[in-house]
């Protein structure tokens, strides 16, 4: 896969092609919901032929500007044309920073469209990678600074594997369909094309269902529920690879032998289970005991064939699925093995989608913010202070940095006890968030000591705002008697470039200026160089 990064210049282009897309309009969406990303159908000149699913608010905005209107259109059919000329899935960085990929689907030697995904920008990087397009797009403070709170995001590693799951999924669904409305198909071809339509559309519904579930355990409850209810299985089990790689664990098990599955892990390589994970191919079995001699049926299963499918995301098996016992006493088919492992396609996207949904939440908690005050924390500060002093330096822009101290904390600490100074601390946190405007960082640099960039901000007028929260921590005394005094807080204010050329002698001119505050009496705005 290739990963293009530059400006594409627009090819030339051929007609759209026409095909019916009312069954694909709902697949379409299904999968949007799942992968958490836009997907749009084109022609090869990019021109799409239905609204794209999951559309995202920045690129909304974007289209409603004439530059930005302009350069999608001219984006997307660079991309779609290159993409379908060379058969390839191609992953580009679009004018608004958001990173965009395209998958050809080949129909026949003329015809082609191509599937548009993503329009997501890469977690962790997703404020610098915005702020930077909405200042060459020419969008105001004020609406750049509500569109970055809803950023759609994705892991890094999401970024290369949602392109090939959509190829492995939709493009099948699209050229079944080409199949039924082109060219008069021969009648067994056609047959056929129509029974795969089938299964795909009952696909689509389970997705659907799959999509809203982000809980772990009713995740792996649903996925093994809903395989065995594919196949029309009585019994199952879903296993997951553990942290170490080196054993599968049962998590959700089905049928009247639950409790004796329900602790069982088998170690990679051993057993099928195990094999199945090592070799990451799946197997369908129509009886163990003739192609397994050397291993009896179990009493608790009433038939002699299974399937078991892995779960993969790329290359990389994450669990295994085991289907037995069909409802109708038969065997399981090639085509039952083929629906389950385009099933455990999306299954695999959905549990990983889970797991860093249930788990990002918490990590960005923790690496991003004081657990005391809910503020940022100082690791997180400096991150955002680098990125705003890049975008100065770039767009020749001016940001300002306060510094901010708690006027005798220490006294009061001291005086109160350590819960009445976590108390202050919480105060001062609220009147700072309620302070500054949605664009602003708010940030505990540490102890009693708080930081405040505000971008696109002189020190002249960022002045009134430190003010205004200077006023409010005054006023923030609680009512409660055993308080002789409540702290005030002094602030220095700074701007980049004008008072610093780099990081640390911003941090350290607010940091002066504050001090000199404290100097002059405390509970003042100072700011520096007068």
């Amino acid at each position: 896969m290739k990963v293009v990064v530059t400006k594409l210049e627009r090819l030339d282009t051929l007609p759209s092609v026409p095909i019916d897309l009312s069954e694909w309009r709902k697949f379409q969406d299904g999968l949007s919901e799942l992968l958490g990303v836009t997907i749009m159908l084109c022609n090869r000149s990019g021109e799409p032929l239905i609204p794209p699913s999951g559309d995202t608010t920045v690129c909304k905005t974007v289209r409603n500007t004439l530059r930005g209107r302009t350069r999608c259109r001219e984006f997307y059919g660079a991309m779609a044309s290159r993409v379908a000329d060379r058969g390839q899935i191609y992953i580009y960085k679009c004018h608004a920073n958001m990173y965009v990929f395209g998958v050809p689907v080949a129909l026949d030697s003329e015809d082609a469209l191509v599937i548009i995904g993503g329009r997501t920008y890469l977690s962790g990087r997703e404020s610098g990678d915005f702020r930077e397009a909405a200042r060459s797009l020419g969008l105001d403070e004020e609406k750049t600074a509500a569109l970055e709170q809803g950023l759609r995001t994705i892991p890094p590693r999401f970024l290369f594997t949602i392109p090939n799951i959509v190829k492995n999924l939709a493009v099948p669904f699209l050229r079944n369909q080409y199949m039924l409305t082109h060219a008069g198909a021969v009648p067994g071809e056609r047959a056929e094309a129509s029974s795969r339509l089938k299964e795909l559309a009952l696909l689509e519904e389970v997705y659907r269902e799959l999509a809203t579930v982000l809980e772990r355990d009713e995740l792996y409850e649903t996925i093994l529920a809903k395989s065995t209810e594919l196949v029309g299985a009585e019994q199952g089990s879903l296993m997951i690879l553990d942290n170490k790689g080196d054993s599968l664990t049962v998590k959700a098990a089905k049928g009247p032998y639950v409790d004796l599955i329900e602790e069982v892990s088998v170690r990679i390589g051993e057993g099928i289970s195990g094999t199945i994970a090592k070799k990451g191919t799946p197997m369908v079995v129509r009886d163990v005991e003739e192609e397994f001699p050397a291993r009896k049926n179990r009493p608790r299963y009433r038939t002699k064939s299974f399937v078991s499918i892995p779960l993969k995301l790329g290359d990389r098996v994450i669990g295994v699925i085991n289907i037995t016992d069909k409802v109708t006493g038969g065997a399981f088919s090639e085509e039952d093995l083929r629906l389950l492992t385009t099933f455990a396609n999306y299954a695999s996207t959905a549990l990983e989608r889970g797991a860093y949904y249930s788990l990002s939440e918490e990590l960005k908690t923790l690496s991003m913010t004081d657990p005391l005050t809910g503020l940022f924390n100082r690791r997180y500060f400096l991150e955002r202070l680098f990125e705003e002093t890049e975008r100065v330096k770039r767009h020749n822009e001016i940001c300002t940095l306060f510094i901010i101290d708690i006027d005798d904390f220490k006294v009061f600490n001291d005086r109160y006890g350590h819960l009445a100074g976590d108390e202050a601390l919480r105060s001062v946190a609220h009147a700072l968030r309620e302070g500054v405007r949605s664009m602003d960082v708010v940030s505990r640099y540490g102890g009693e000591e708080f930081s405040v960039i505000l971008p696109h901000t002189s020190k002249k007028d960022a002045y009134v705002i430190a003010e205004r929260i200077r006023r409010a921590v005054e006023r923030s005394k609680p009512r409660d008697q055993r308080f002789e005094f409540w702290p005030t807080i002094s602030i220095g204010v700074a701007e980049y470039p004008r008072d610093a050329k780099d990081i640390d002698e911003l941090i350290n001119n607010a940091d002066r200026a504050m001090y000199l505050a404290k100097q002059q009496g405390k509970n003042r705005v100072v700011i520096y160089g007068g």
